[in-house]
């Protein structure tokens, strides 16, 4: 809904009136927003008394054109229609994409002027000139203005830059007209947000110097069945040494005697991955901005791979996404969008760790189906998390340790193979460093 602005301070920035500082402009504004009906009344007044028909002829002009201004301002922004069109609203770390604003007169009436702040975080439109400071942190306005005849589109298309990766808020909007002398402004705020995800840097498992064969430990030989326990086929009598996730309550009341859960086959194999956000010895020290960057990387890397290898993968974390009070968890799938949900969570989840692996990895391992693989993406290994790797491992599920700490663990892991990728990755960001000095565009 669009607002006559009222002649006060909150025509203002946040800086003027902190400054009580006024342009000729405004002040010649705000009087006439006040008085534009007054002063024509009292010369009207004045040219009964005197006498003067051309006095009051023009008073009474004055008048009508006080109310055909106030008139076109309260509808400048009748049926204005603002939009931001966004070909591509995922990009991969170190991407560009281009955003479209758009703007549409749907009305007879013309806009004489029209201005557009809209709120965009800082650091995506570097090469822009027109940005000013938001009122809220870590966002800037960007500026445009025009003038719209009727049923008049204009655009703008905008490059942005994805300097990092995360979830990026566009919005809110606001935009100002008024008559064409600019005496009655109106406000109108847009309440419409859009939504960026940057996605973390991905690399081929050959890049980080993992095998590009078999590197989690696949064996060879015919084609394994695997029971998928997200599909039971029915039930069965229990039998000494079924685990107790498998009993079937319900079947078991009904029968009168303990059943088992009987799962489906399935061809596919099981990978979950296990991610570690937790980078300094205590959560309260804070965390290294790279290495989590790193572990995010590899974690998406590893999931890319499975999810083209044909596992049903999954993702496990001890860290959250930014307004939840859970750890991150995409439980193991194959649908055709599994991988942009891994994907997606990797973008924004935070360095804040609820508990520790070790924990996640207790609870998950409880529904682990038989020949699941495990990798653990870490740059610590605490005894604890240690200890839970050994135990998944002793189980009988393949487990594979990706770490990216800067030397070897002291913990003892026993046979689980351990892959650095600390030195690997970090010449990798050099060199991608290195070519985009190299090539700008």
């Amino acid at each position: 809904m669009s607002e006559v602005l009222p002649p006060s301070s909150q025509e203002l920035t946040p800086k003027e009136r902190k400054q009580g500082s006024l342009s000729s402009r405004e002040i010649q504004t705000i009087w006439i927003s006040r008085f534009w009906l007054g002063v024509p009344l009292l010369v009207i007044l004045v040219g009964i008394v005197a006498g003067s028909g051309s006095l009051i002829g023009l008073a009474v002009l004055l008048v009508l054109a006080g109310f055909v201004a106030r008139l076109w301002s309260r509808h400048a922004l009748d049926h204005i229609i603002y939009e931001r069109i966004i070909p591509e609203t995922r990009a991969f770390y170190g991407e560009g994409f281009r955003v479209t604003l758009r703007l549409l007169n749907d009305k007879l009436l013309p806009v004489p002027w029209l201005e557009i702040r809209d709120s965009f975080p800082e650091g995506l439109l570097e090469d822009e000139t027109r940005l000013s400071p938001a009122s809220f942190p870590n966002y800037v306005y960007l500026s445009r203005s025009t003038h719209l005849s009727w049923y008049e589109q204009v655009q703008w298309t905008l490059k942005f830059d994805a300097p990092e990766r995360g979830y990026y808020r566009l919005g809110p909007a606001q935009l100002q007209s008024g008559d064409l002398f600019g005496f009655f402004p109106v406000r109108q705020d847009e309440e419409i947000y859009d939504s960026i995800i940057v996605y973390p840097r991905l690399y081929t498992l050959p890049e980080l110097g993992l095998p590009p064969r078999r590197p989690f430990g696949e064996r060879k030989g015919h084609e394994r069945i695997f029971e998928d326990p997200a599909r039971i086929a029915g039930a069965r009598d229990y039998r000494p040494g079924d685990p107790m996730k498998r009993i079937d309550w319900k079947a078991s009341a009904r029968s009168q005697n303990l059943q088992s859960k009987v799962y489906e086959p399935s061809n596919t194999p099981h990978l979950l991955i296990a991610l570690n956000v937790h980078t300094m010895e205590h959560s309260w020290q804070g965390f290294f901005p790279d290495v989590l960057e790193r572990l995010l990387s590899a974690a998406g890397s590893v999931a890319r791979y499975a999810f083209e290898a044909g596992y049903s993968v999954g993702i496990a974390a001890n860290g959250s996404y930014p307004t939840s009070d859970r750890p991150l968890r995409v439980p193991v799938g194959r649908s055709s969008d599994q991988l942009l949900k891994i994907l997606e969570s990797l973008a924004v989840i935070g360095p804040l760790t609820l508990v520790p692996l070790q924990t996640v990895l207790d609870r998950e391992a409880q529904a682990f189906p038989f020949g699941a693989t495990l990798v653990c993406v870490t740059s610590r290994m605490d005894p604890p998390l240690a200890a839970s790797l050994l135990r998944i491992a002793g189980a009988g599920h393949a487990v594979t340790v990706l770490s990216l700490a800067d030397q070897e663990f002291d913990s003892d892991l026993g046979t689980i193979p351990v892959f650095n990728l600390s030195s690997t990755m970090k010449s990798l960001e050099a060199r991608h460093s290195a070519e985009a000095v190299q090539s700008p565009s």
